[in-house]
């Protein structure tokens, strides 16, 4: 959120299942379920506002600016008593405050700035728009001035500035460049008015800045004041999730199933060169679930024997990955693991299946390619009946006819609403959380009596220095 870092104030669980006897490859798949749990701690039970610093960006054609008015007047009277705001329009010129670049939230001021964003202008048409990377530029620019904790920008448009720039099929674009420059900086929201827009910058900016891209009527008070609602609840812009891993281990991933959809990158950890830090944000008091997935050579190892693969650390909290190879010939069976944890990481892996397939069936539909957006979303009718999960059904429902769900076949009709369409491919990613039962913790880490690394209850060798534990 930003570079000043605010006080957690988050107790943090941590339990990591993994199906304990796998057949003993030398190419073999490990998926572990990880659950963290986040609770609040201390006095406070919101950021305070003097601690935010919020920039308010409109931009919106001609046509919506009177509801753009009517929305921002409302939008600004329900400001918190002292959190520091500025509102940009038209171009990303500044609307609010009329001197100087940033306001504070009063009872006088609330007044004024209600009656002084009728100035707001529109979208400039004849004109070379600024695009995204303009808007986040000058966002960028206003929060260099303002060194408080939690510094967010809400972006407000229906797509009137999109600019040649704003290209996201390359990472080097004005758009891309731009984004690189923000994260870190400062945390982003889309409010998206209408259905002209293109989806895929709006979602990449969401996605960059750890905010969510939501559409919205008109009038988007009521979206704005959601979206400061869940700000204020983050009590940590950011939070790690550490991996270490045996040198055995290889081609980790860790994937983000509930509430939000989202494969995470790893980074490396200086002078820790078998330990991955991925990096997660905006942790509110939640339960966050991730499936991880490590590919392991068995070929030197004993058979029968609890070994620990991983260890999985967050906020202090540290679990293990423990399994056994199995001995030849009884290994058959394996690879379909039942009980609690099976069907969770079968849920998950399949969850994550039918979230790729509901977007690219959007998507292909967004691009008027009718053959292919019927395989995906037939496909993702096919696994979301196979977990039980309703909102995907619904979702495709919108945009074509399910024939036959457990068979995954469905027809796109004719007459197909491009509006619905593009509002659908922000609704898909913005949360509908993955229901997985509990599955009870297998109990707490111990230190390892020769290097203090921690080890999990099951653990044989210690993973840091390879000593019998």
């Amino acid at each position: 959120m930003g570079r000043t870092p605010a006080s957690s104030g988050l107790g943090i669980g941590l339990s990591v299942q993994v199906a304990k006897r796998q057949r003993p490859d030398r190419d073999a798949r490990i998926d572990a379920h990880v659950k963290v749990r986040a609770v609040a701690v201390g006095p406070r039970d919101r950021v305070p506002a003097v601690d935010i610093a919020l920039v308010i960006a409109v931009d919106v054609a001609a046509v919506r600016r009177d509801a753009a008015v009517a929305a921002l007047s409302g939008t600004v009277a329900e400001l918190p008593d002292g959190i520091s705001y500025t509102v940009l329009g038209g171009g990303a010129a500044q609307c609010y405050p009329l001197r100087g670049r940033w306001a504070l939230a009063g009872p006088d001021d609330r007044r004024d700035a209600a009656f002084s964003v009728g100035r707001i202008a529109a979208a400039a048409e004849g004109r070379e728009p600024p695009g995204y990377t303009g808007w986040l530029a000058r966002a960028r620019a206003l929060f260099a001035e303002r060194a408080l904790p939690v510094r967010h920008l809400l972006l407000i448009t229906d797509g009137s500035s999109r600019g040649e720039g704003d290209d996201t099929t390359r990472p080097d674009s004005a758009l891309g460049l731009e984004l690189g420059r923000c994260e870190g900086e400062f945390t982003a929201d889309v409010i998206a008015p209408g259905a002209g827009w293109d989806p895929a910058p709006l979602l990449a900016v969401a996605d960059r800045l750890h905010g969510a891209a939501v559409p919205s009527p008109d009038a988007f008070a009521p979206a704005v004041t959601a979206a400061l609602g869940r700000l204020r609840r983050v009590r940590s812009p950011e939070l790690p999730i550490e991996v270490t891993v045996r040198p055995a281990v290889r081609d980790v991933t860790l994937t983000e199933t509930a509430p939000h959809q989202q494969r995470l990158e790893p980074e490396p950890v200086q002078d820790a060169p078998r330990r991955l830090a991925f990096r997660t944000h905006q942790w509110k008091p939640e339960s966050r679930d991730y499936l991880l997935t490590l590919r392991a050579d068995a070929g030197h190892d004993p058979l029968g024997v609890p070994l620990q693969l991983a260890a999985v650390t967050v906020g202090g909290a540290t679990e293990a990955v423990v399994v056994s190879w199995l001995p030849s010939g009884t290994a058959a069976d394996t690879a379909r693991i039942s009980g609690a944890v099976g069907r969770n990481i079968h849920t998950m892996n399949v969850s994550t299946q039918m979230r790729t397939a509901l977007t690219h069936g959007y998507t292909a539909l967004d691009l008027a390619d009718r053959e292919r957006a019927e395989a995906q979303l037939g496909l993702a009718v096919r696994l979301a009946t196979e977990i039980a999960a309703d909102w995907a059904v619904d979702e495709v429902r919108k945009v074509a006819r399910i024939v036959d769900a457990p068979r995954g076949i469905v027809r796109i009709g004719p007459g197909v609403d491009p509006g619905a369409v593009r509002q659908g491919m922000l609704s898909i990613t913005s949360g509908h959380p993955v229901e997985l039962p509990p599955v009870p913790p297998a109990g707490p880490a111990v230190p390892c009596p020769h290097c203090g690394h921690p080890a999990g209850p099951a653990a044989v060798y210690c993973i840091d220095c390879g000593r019998r534990l």
